[in-house]
């Protein structure tokens, strides 16, 4: 019974007197205690003197009892007094007789599904009572939730709970709270949590009691935290077969990564649960009948027809086709059972799924390829230096790098064709771009490499709709379109076109954003002329044309948006420096013509003599030639060459500051993952007709 040394037997707070230690805490140590006035047994919670030593902790500790204490609910463990006495601070709450959920399931294994939804409907009561008086826990677990020898939950540590209008925020920017394995992905990415954070946690502790698992697990809590964040919610009947449909529902809605699309209100999850668990919920397309409806079986079974007298035999009669020249697979006939003719091709299919598995695995292969490579930029000690990884922190770089280049590998084995020359432009430039956005990202001095690759992730989303992404979604447009102009349907055709007008509405709309001069009439004609024959081109070809591409000719066409506000730019530039040399030159000639003026009045004031003493005639020098600034076209050249250095740095910066070089990066590896589903598909196809 001793904490930090100390022996607390004996003590009394609050007129509780101390008997034994029940538990050790994050904040501090539980103890039982006797209230000597009530003749009862009550908890009494000492935060730890270490911690005690900074007043943040204090504050903390406190304020978990301030929030409880606003609360009176069954399920919530009621706070009688707190304060500070004996030299420590302390709270005093009711006892509870009985173990923590964590303890049951670590004790018993995964909870029966009844038992299960009988505690989670008593703690979404008691969080309903707590949301109703605007507190927000921001801790569920199932450390925190205590059952009792009746069986009701009480949830108890309200350390990190808060006010929703609460003004001091105890809590320093950007700092995460919570416990990783419960944690909502608002909470892991530090922003506003409101009541629905706690409704995530429920699900996770509603997912750990039916499975014994975690939602998501990793060696580290940011690991955790990241997976709570991107990865989508295993499904809990793959972990556990004996959970209903309707709890797998309630928990997949539950743990949602956008707040707004989970459950609002506890209230609404109890309601749920409760119908659930009466076996209500039985009847609203919950049985296999009606939830798993398969179109394909259905028209398979619709489609056949059965053979006549099937002859019983001990062995399987293969059903051959009445057609010899149409090739059919056998079907084996049972004997006592009638076999349905088959079709000239099968429709249910196992390798549409097994196909998707792969496409699945491959997806996961060329992301995570890219945000090693995000890593691998992201190691440097210097922010927008792409050499920086490689010389101040070799040993990251290199194997983010290197195991970015084993997936990307390992994918592009996956693929039909193995290595094709698109495949390995798109993988290449995707691990380029990524290392380059990775190295660019500002992040502040001394930020670590994860932290960057967080940050970076962070920049993308909140600049997602940023003016310096506009050239980035026209270049995503035109690539996809590009990839659809050439297929036979019509629809593909529609799209590819409209992605094409909208990418070049995009270029407008970038190179038009603050430019002061009107653009040139002639090149916007040129671009016109270009896009409406790439228009008819795009829906008159079928296939790749050097002479009338559509590609080519929209390609055109977004050169001449560019050059159409160019060119003004670089006329100003050129009238400028016309002007500054034209001076220059002026100023020159000036200070020659003085000087040979000079050099003449000093030759005409002195006489030089001979030899003999005879006066000799200087002859005056020569004039000096006239200084003439560089051509016209000269100074243009250069006009182009500085405005277009100019307008890379702004369009790297730009795109540096906002992660639109991580956009691209992620495009380019979707476009690899596109060109490994269309042979994907000519594969099965060509499997399917022999």
């Amino acid at each position: 019974m001793t904490d930090n040394g100390k022996d607390f037997s004996g003590t009394v707070f609050a007129g509780c007197k101390i008997i034994s230690k029940l538990g050790q805490g994050g904040m501090g140590t539980v103890y039982k205690a006797h209230q000597e006035a009530l003749d009862k047994f009550v908890c009494v919670k000492l935060l730890d003197p270490e911690l005690a030593r900074d007043q943040r902790n204090i504050e903390f500790f406190l304020r978990e009892a301030r929030s409880a204490a606003k609360l009176d609910h069954p399920n919530i463990v009621h706070v009688y007094n707190f304060g500070q006495e004996n030299g420590s601070y302390f709270i005093v709450m009711s006892y509870v007789e009985g173990k923590s959920l964590q303890d049951m399931v670590t004790e018993r294994g995964p909870l029966p599904v009844k038992e299960a939804t009988g505690i989670m409907l008593g703690v979404l009561d008691g969080l309903a009572h707590a949301h109703s008086k605007s507190v927000i826990h921001r801790d569920i677990k199932p450390a925190n939730i205590l059952v009792g020898a009746d069986g009701a939950p009480h949830i108890v540590d309200f350390g990190l709970a808060r006010s929703i209008s609460e003004e001091k925020q105890l809590t320093m920017a950007g700092e995460m709270v919570g416990t990783a394995y419960f944690m909502s992905p608002e909470q892991g990415l530090a922003a506003q949590v409101d009541s629905r954070a706690d409704l995530y946690a429920v699900g996770a502790t509603y997912f750990y009691i039916l499975t014994g698992k975690y939602p998501f697990d990793g060696k580290t809590s940011v690991e955790v935290i990241h997976k709570h964040i991107s990865d989508p919610l295993p499904n809990i009947i793959l972990t556990n077969p004996d959970v209903p449909l309707w709890a797998s529902r309630v928990i997949e809605r539950l743990m949602r990564k956008k707040p707004q699309d989970r459950y609002q209100t506890a209230a609404e999850v109890a309601s749920e649960l409760a119908r659930g668990n009466s076996g209500e919920a039985g009847t609203d397309s919950v049985s296999a009948e009606k939830t798993f409806d398969l179109p394909e079986v259905t028209a398979r079974i619709s489609a056949g027809t059965p053979a006549a007298d099937p002859a019983p035999s001990d062995a399987a009669e293969p059903l051959r086709p009445a057609d010899p020249e149409q090739q059919v697979p056998q079907i084996p006939v049972v004997s006592g059972q009638a076999a349905a003719a088959p079709e000239a091709r099968p429709v249910l299919q196992l390798g549409a799924l097994h196909n998707g598995l792969k496409v699945a695995v491959h997806l996961a292969l060329t992301t995570a390829a890219t945000g090693l490579f995000i890593l691998a930029g992201a190691s440097g000690r210097v922010p927008g230096s792409l050499w920086s990884p490689l010389a101040t922190n070799p040993a990251v770089c290199f194997v983010m790098a290197a195991a970015g280049a084993a997936l990307f590998a390992w994918a592009a084995w996956q693929k039909p064709l193995k290595f094709t020359p698109l495949y390995l432009f798109y993988a290449a430039a995707a691990a380029a771009a990524a290392y380059s956005g990775g190295a660019f990202i500002p992040a502040p001095e001394g930020a670590d490499t994860v932290t960057k690759a967080f940050l970076a992730l962070k920049i993308g989303l909140e600049n997602m709709f940023s003016q310096a992404n506009v050239i980035v979604y026209a270049l995503v447009l035109y690539l996809t379109a590009s990839r659809l102009v050439n297929r036979a349907g019509w629809k593909l055709k529609g799209l590819a076109v409209a992605a094409y007008l909208l990418g070049l509405a995009f270029t407008y709309s970038y190179f038009r954003a603050g430019a002061e001069l009107a653009p040139e009439r002639v090149w916007l004609a040129v671009g016109g002329a270009l896009a409406l024959g790439g228009l008819i081109a795009a829906l008159t070809q079928k296939e790749f044309s050097l002479f009338f591409s559509p590609q080519l000719l929209f390609l055109a066409a977004n050169l001449a948006m560019f050059a159409m506000f160019t060119n003004p730019q670089v006329e100003v530039l050129t009238a400028q420096k016309v002007r500054a040399e034209a001076l220059k030159a002026a100023r020159q000639n000036q200070l020659n013509m003085y000087s040979y003026r000079q050099a003449v009045l000093e030759a005409q004031s002195e006489v030089l003599y001979d030899e003999e003493g005879r006066p000799v005639e200087r002859k005056p020098p020569p004039e000096p030639a006239e200084v003439k600034p560089p051509s016209e076209m000269a100074l243009r050249n250069l006009a182009r060459v500085e405005y277009y250095r100019t307008l890379g740095q702004r369009i790297s910066s730009a795109l540096a500051g906002s992660a639109g070089i991580i956009f691209i990066a992620l495009f380019l590896a979707l476009m690899a993952n596109a060109c490994y589903v269309e042979e994907l598909l000519a594969a099965y196809r060509e499997r399917e007709l022999f």
